[in-house]
């Protein structure tokens, strides 16, 4: 059977976290409600309308976006271990391919605004908004290097060729530029 054509719409990888189960590419625009309507049209283009789903947050790792049902009210390590238990980090199979596994879910770091969000606070402390799909998580393990992950093309040197680091040895922030 030939393959239908992809979409316009079609993602680059997500994972329901709630379900433990890939979200197809063919399906991310929707599910993260993406699609283009004449909801609020600009000079009579569609436009993306304003999100209605308030109950999820969604976290970027390794490329692909992490879906999950959490309250900002929710404490950041209970919603950590909730992501990796369903699948974050664990290096399940997906239709645009595997990624990174970590061993533990103290190992991931939720980063924000720029800032690395600590287990014992919620989300409304760090002024996260209800529903937000802007949040990136990473492999502390790269963190605590003090330089760049080898496959990562976001780092950059300063003018002496060095990386910047804080007083523990981490980057900053998590992009420069």
């Amino acid at each position: 059977a030939a393959r239908p054509k992809p979409s316009i719409f079609r993602g680059k990888g997500a994972w329901d976290c709630d379900n433990s189960v890939e979200i197809h590419p063919d399906d991310e625009a929707k599910v993260f409600e993406e699609i283009p309507t004449m909801e609020f049209p600009f000079e009579g283009i569609p436009t993306v309308p304003p999100q209605k789903d308030m109950d999820h947050l969604a976290f970027l790792w390794e490329g692909c976006r992490y879906r999950i049902k959490a309250s900002i009210d929710e404490k950041v390590g209970a919603v950590k271990k909730r992501l990796w238990e369903g699948g974050l980090g664990r290096g399940a199979p997906m239709t645009t391919g595997r990624r990174k596994q970590i061993a533990k879910w103290e190992d991931v770091v939720l980063v924000y605004a720029g800032q690395m969000m600590a287990n014992q606070f919620t989300f409304r402390e760090y002024h996260v908004t209800p529903g937000c799909k802007s949040m990136i998580a990473t492999d502390k393990r790269i963190l605590d290097q003090g330089k760049p992950d080898p496959d990562s093309s976001y780092w950059l040197p300063d003018e002496d060729g060095k990386y910047k680091c804080d007083s523990k040895g981490r980057p900053p922030a998590i992009f420069v530029g």
